[in-house]
């Protein structure tokens, strides 16, 4: 039981030192507004995709 929150602990310790690192990268050059770039595909999940600008009413 105690290996397991151990190994819980690490795990949970890991990702947010990776989390916190990857926030403080500074955003490459040239990827600072992709949303104005983007002409839309089939991949609806992408933030960036437009149809996330269209109101639910249209």
């Amino acid at each position: 039981m105690i290996k397991a929150l151990l190994v819980f602990a690490v795990l949970a310790a890991g990702y947010g030192v990776v989390y916190y690192m990857n926030h403080k990268t500074p955003v490459p050059e040239g990827c600072e507004n992709l949303k104005a770039e983007c002409e839309g595909c089939k991949v609806v999940s992408c933030e960036n995709n437009p149809v996330h600008d269209q109101s639910k009413g249209e």
